[in-house]
């Protein structure tokens, strides 16, 4: 892709990378229990099509549902990473991975990862079960980001699993108590539980959220932007791609025309800068 002359460098942080026979599992899921998603591309099409909507980076994440399959993800992650340099490697671990202590040092200090994606509605274990506090404390101690799914929604047909008896609000506030130098991002804004995310965020200097599907006018309820301007020092864009149902650039178009090009500077691109420690 050419830059042209005023184009926004967005980073992208959130964004779904699978190897593609897991893809074809996913998408299988989506179909018949979510929505139909309009982006079926295998990986390395992915990132094309991205960067032709103006992403520069994107944050890769994928996530193990049982044990077992960690330390595979974690090596197609790095394969990938290394292939196109566009992409920001995070990576997984299980937390009954029999070996998720090694799992952990290989990809975030052996391999340099910037972060790992944890998905308790997927796993269906709850955000503040003691399995997890070791995987918190290495990610805490080593000054990486967790990416953690552990907001209600959005709200599927699907799972099995009672959303609200593994994630919200009040379970991420007892990580954040247990863990106050974690680096933490809840992603879709928290979503079922936004205002309240709000509230913390206020309140925690170290928790972030993004924007993933809620800045898209795809679910019934837009969160208050004026909110979002508030607190936009610690606020990032995320597409969600490809699992959704709409144009790949649906949110970032709407972020430019609803705030103002401070507000859009630092959502797109300045805030994934800062707290993943890249340079302009």
């Amino acid at each position: 892709m050419v830059k042209k002359p005023g184009m926004v460098p967005v980073v992208d942080f959130h964004t779904h990378f699978f190897p593609e026979s897991l893809f074809h599992a996913i998408w299988k899921w989506f179909d018949e229990n979510a929505w139909v998603i309009q982006h079926k591309v295998p990986a390395d099409e992915l990132v094309q099509r991205l960067k032709s909507i103006g992403v520069s980076k994107m944050v890769l994440l994928n996530y193990a549902h049982k044990p077992g399959m960690s330390r595979m993800l974690n090596q197609w992650t790095r394969r990938f990473a290394g292939k196109h340099h566009e992409v920001i490697p995070f990576g997984t671990v299980h937390p009954l991975d029999e070996d998720r202590d090694e799992i952990l040092t290989q990809c975030l200090e052996d391999w340099g990862f910037y972060g790992l994606k944890l998905h308790v509605i997927v796993l269906g274990v709850a955000v503040d079960d003691p399995v997890f506090f070791p995987i918190y404390e290495k990610i805490e101690e080593l000054g990486k980001i967790l990416l953690l799914h552990g907001g209600n929604g959005p709200i599927l047909e699907g799972p099995s699993v009672d959303n609200f008896n593994v994630a919200g609000l009040r379970r991420v506030k007892v990580i954040l108590k247990r863990y106050p130098r974690l680096k933490l991002v809840i992603p879709h804004l928290g979503i079922e539980e936004t205002d309240a995310f709000f509230d913390l965020m206020e309140e925690h200097g170290n928790l972030w959220m993004d924007t993933t599907m809620t800045l898209a006018d795809y679910f019934p309820k837009r969160p208050s932007l004026r909110r979002i301007e508030r607190l936009s020092d610690r606020i990032l864009y995320g597409s969600d791609a490809p699992n959704i149902p709409y144009p790949l650039d649906t949110e970032m178009t709407n972020i430019k025309k609803w705030f103002s090009k401070e507000v859009q500077e630092k959502l797109l691109f300045r805030n994934a800068r800062k707290i993943l420690g890249l340079k302009p």
